[in-house]
């Protein structure tokens, strides 16, 4: 058994505890921000393939126009 490394119970970490549930939170907020940030991208594409497709293949137009509504 090492006697320089002991463990340490979680529940003895009083400043870390706050300092975990703050990273928490700044890593849910980056993450629903990547998620928008994604979802726009998303919806910018659609819109655009539907433009293009509206000519040759209004069905699959019509498609994506339907999968941009479903997204907002």
């Amino acid at each position: 058994m090492n006697t320089l490394i002991t463990p340490v119970p979680m529940k003895s970490l009083p400043a870390g505890a706050q300092g975990a549930g703050l990273i928490a939170r700044i890593g849910a907020a980056f993450w629903k921000g990547l998620e928008e940030v994604g979802q726009a991208r998303a919806r910018r594409e659609l819109t655009q393939l539907a433009a293009r497709y509206e000519t040759n293949q209004p069905e699959l137009a019509k498609e994506l126009r339907a999968a941009y509504a479903h997204s907002r």
